[in-house]
């Protein structure tokens, strides 16, 4: 042992650190979540403290779009279920079938816009009782496209009862 002691949360994504941040201050967790569009997630100031922590890799606009929608949906989680995959916790049973329907699934992996996800992705964290995991889905989210896509296919799928 080096005898150094490590900092609580020294370990986190700055994912982990913005949401848990926002445990702290329910104000900025409500302005989040009242946003609708990338647009108005850009318009918060608390957005700007994740795109700082992050740093300035996100040079294209697209990418901050994507960010937005990430820091827009992981507002509304209320539970972080680290060490699941986001699709497989959509593929859970409920009742005799999925908590996320096949032919939903199928719609969100074909979305192609930050607004559009954004959107979908805030109604089925709200279907999966506000349990998400934030770090893989933030990142899944901030780097929405074809392989994304296909990971969270086959997650879904291993676990689908259909």
């Amino acid at each position: 042992m080096s005898g150094e002691v490590e900092k609580p949360g020294a370990d986190e994504s700055p994912w982990k650190r913005w949401w848990a941040a926002l445990e702290h201050n329910k104000g900025d967790r409500a302005s989040l979540r009242r946003c609708r569009t990338v647009l108005d997630v850009s318009m918060e100031p608390k957005f700007h403290h994740l795109l700082r922590e992050i740093g300035s890799k996100l040079k294209k606009e697209a990418d901050r779009d994507r960010v937005a929608a990430a820091a827009g949906v992981i507002a509304h989680v209320r539970k972080d279920i680290a060490g699941h995959s986001f699709a497989e916790l959509m593929a859970r049973p409920k009742g005799d079938k999925e908590v996320v329907s096949d032919a939903r699934f199928r719609r969100l992996v074909r979305l192609e816009t930050p607004d559009e996800l954004l959107h979908e992705l805030v109604r089925i964290v709200q279907m999966l009782g506000g349990d998400a995991p934030i770090r893989s889905l933030a990142e899944d989210v901030a780097r929405w496209g074809d392989p994304v896509r296909k990971r969270w296919a086959f997650d879904y799928y291993a676990k689908a009862r259909s």
